[in-house]
C-alpha cells in the first residue's frame, strides 16, 4: 500500500509533466486506480471505468463490482460494491455540488448496500466551504485529501493525513465484505 507522502508526491509529479487540466485529471484517475484503490479490490470483484448503474442518470470514475456481472445498459445495482468519484481539484461550481449530492443521497436511499466514495485531492477553500453547507456535515464519502487555500497551488497549501487514513480504513472495509 502507498502512503500518503509518497502518493502526494506522485501528484505534484503529474501536475508538472501534465499540460492541460484535462491530462491532469485523466492521469490522476489512473494514479489513483494502481496506487491507492487495487490494493483494497476484494478478489471476487473488478473494476469498471467510467461506469454507469442501472437506472442512475450518472457516470461514474470506478464502480467496483462483481467480475461476473454484465454490463448492459450499466452495471445491475446489487453487483456494485462501490461507485468512486475521483478528482484532482475538486468541484467547479454549485451545480456540480448539488448533482453530487443528489445522487449520492438517492443511491444510499435505493441501494443501501453500494460504498460511496468522492475522493479530491485538493480543494480549494472557497468550494470546500460551499461543498459542506450543501452536504450539510462532511458526510462519510467526502475526502478532501489537501488544499489549495484559496487558489490553484502546486504544492497544496495544507495537507489532511486524517482524511487519507479515513479514506485506507473505508477502503479496508471493502476487502471484509
Amino acid at each position: 500500500m502507498i502512503g500518503f507522502e509518497e502518493f502526494c508526491n506522485g501528484w505534484v509529479k503529474i501536475c508538472i509533466e501534465s499540460r492541460s487540466a484535462e491530462e491532469k485529471g485523466i492521469k490522476f484517475e489512473g494514479y489513483f486506480l494502481e496506487k491507492v484503490l487495487i490494493p483494497f479490490i476484494p478478489k471476487v470483484h473488478r473494476v469498471v471505468k467510467q461506469g454507469k448503474i442501472k437506472d442512475v442518470d450518472y457516470k461514474f470514475d470506478f464502480l467496483v463490482v462483481m467480475s461476473n456481472t454484465t454490463e448492459y445498459y450499466g452495471v445491475p445495482p446489487q453487483d456494485v460494491l462501490a461507485a468512486f468519484e475521483v478528482k484532482s481539484h475538486g468541484f467547479y461550481s454549485q451545480p456540480n455540488i448539488e448533482r453530487v449530492k443528489l445522487t449520492f443521497e438517492t443511491i444510499k436511499k435505493a441501494y443501501s448496500k453500494i460504498n460511496l466514495f468522492y475522493v479530491t485531492f485538493r480543494e480549494t477553500n472557497y468550494y470546500d466551504r460551499k461543498a459542506r453547507s450543501i452536504l450539510k456535515k462532511s458526510p462519510k464519502w467526502y475526502y478532501r485529501l489537501s488544499d489549495s487555500g484559496d487558489g490553484v497551488q502546486l504544492p497544496p497549501k495544507n495537507y489532511f493525513p486524517n482524511e487519507w487514513n479515513r479514506l485506507i480504513g473505508n477502503l479496508s472495509a471493502l476487502k471484509q465484505l
